[in-house]
């Protein structure tokens, strides 16, 4: 494919450029969807498996967004990108949010419900018609005991078939059937204006070009291809959702091989959200390394353990930087004492719902901190998380090209260049951004189809 030339090239098979290959192909255009990651056949890894990070997760997971404290975060990296290893729970745009990317970032949004409708559609959003699994039974009866809401929320999932509604499985086989490309294990490391048009550079040193680039690479791997190609200097405004885990211990069994996927969140409070977490064993363990004996209490009783979490929007905005002589990116981001604070509120609840729930014990993600063993010990959380000590994470990763854009993801410096990833969205939504991020690029795309 060395020096071939085609209409349009999409970089990154994740929620963004599947769904752009897929509207593209079916529009009629020409088009190659490139993808550094490998195809995995169905049923071929399970799903929240050590493989699974192995093989789809860039770096096997192992990945961090330095400042203190650290936030650790995870990238996909298989065809379907995110859209592989998460859970698939999905949210529409939150009317506050809604009123915020107008307001201040200038967003024309009228319509947008026709774009989620069509999504929640293409990608089979629905509740499923059995009975929860046993954390977010637990969760809803804490919740519950505090007259609190607590609710269900609906997954991209097919039930009749039982199979998650990825990328693999929904967009990038219409785009196929439409007449687009795919091409794995092809890493994009480099692009290059050519008149009008553009070259992209693999690492194998293939060049393809193209008239139209869509860059759907994720927060991270955009703007760094950006870096690389002497586009952008560095990346300043990366969002982010940092979330502090518990594992609940419970006198009766809440875990089991296969538990299936706990959907049930807390919602009501302003810029706070509890849920649970994936609660195998090789995740219990992982959320356990900070403590002395965590494996060994995971080895033991992992069958009444559970992974809940609680997360933030934070003021902080993360920086994406390209280091001389490194292949990946140098993620930092400097929490706010305020942050620190809202995170602490948000731990202080989910304890608090837990113990509603019948937990005898609870383990936070905070180093050195002994496990609370009754609601009172809540008391023992700081009013801050400690930033030397707390372990956060996120798989939510947003916002990092919002200044370098127009409203509708054109690069504002360079023609025929789309960015088409969470890296557009203007801030970290405060729910799980992919049903989000798939409405706003199918937004996008509509709008550049109709133009040209």
């Amino acid at each position: 494919m060395k020096n071939a030339l085609f209409e349009n090239i999409v970089i990154g098979s994740g929620p963004g450029g599947a769904i752009a290959t897929c509207l593209l192909a079916e529009a009629g255009r020409e088009t190659l969807l490139l993808e550094e990651g490998e195809a995995i056949g169905d049923n071929e890894i399970e799903p929240f498996s050590v493989a699974e990070m192995r093989r789809q997760y860039r770096n096997g997971g192992v990945t961090m967004a330095f400042g203190k404290p650290r936030v650790q975060y995870v990238e996909g990296a298989t065809l379907g990108g995110g859209s592989e290893i998460n859970s698939g729970l999905y949210y529409r745009l939150p009317d506050k949010v809604k009123s915020t990317w107008q307001e201040q970032f200038g967003l024309n949004l009228d319509g947008f419900e026709k774009h989620e409708e069509i999504v929640e559609k293409d990608i089979s959003v629905s509740f499923s018609p059995h009975a929860p699994p046993p954390p977010s039974i637990k969760l809803r009866e804490g919740a519950k005991a505090l007259g609190w809401s607590c609710a269900e929320v609906p997954r991209w999932h097919r039930y009749d078939i039982d199979e998650r509604q990825t990328m693999s499985r929904t967009y990038i086989p219409r785009a196929i059937a439409a007449g687009a490309k795919v091409q794995t294990g092809a890493k994009a490391t480099r692009v290059s204006q050519n008149g009008n048009g553009w070259l992209v550079t693999l690492k194998n040193r293939q060049t393809i070009g193209c008239k139209r680039l869509f860059l759907a690479a994720g927060a991270i791997q955009t703007p760094l291809i950006l870096q690389k190609s002497g586009l952008i200097s560095a990346a300043k405004t990366l969002h982010m959702h940092p979330t502090i885990k518990v594992i609940a211990h419970f006198q009766d069994e809440v875990n089991s091989r296969d538990m299936g996927v706990p959907t049930h969140q807390i919602k009501q409070f302003d810029n706070i959200g509890i849920g649970c977490s994936i609660s195998s064993p090789h995740y219990l363990s992982t959320s356990m390394l900070n403590r002395p004996d965590g494996l060994n209490v995971v080895r033991g009783d992992w069958k009444r353990l559970a992974s809940y979490y609680a997360m933030i929007v934070p003021e902080a905005r993360g920086v994406v930087r390209k280091l001389p002589l490194f292949d990946d990116a140098f993620v930092s981001i400097a929490l706010s004492d305020n942050d620190l604070a809202a995170l602490s509120i948000a731990l202080k609840k989910l304890c608090e719902v837990l113990f509603a729930a019948g937990a005898d014990r609870l383990y936070p993600s905070i180093d050195a901190m002994a496990p609370l063993t009754k609601p009172s010990d809540v008391d023992l959380i700081p009013d801050r998380l400690p930033r030397k000590q707390s372990a956060l994470m996120t798989i939510h990763l947003t916002s990092s090209m919002i200044g370098e854009i127009d409203e509708w993801g054109a690069l504002s410096y360079a023609k025929n260049l789309v960015i088409s990833d969470a890296s557009a969205l203007p801030s970290a939504p405060g729910v799980n951004p992919q049903g989000v991020l798939l409405s706003l690029a199918r937004r996008n795309i509509t709008k550049f189809l109709e133009e040209r």
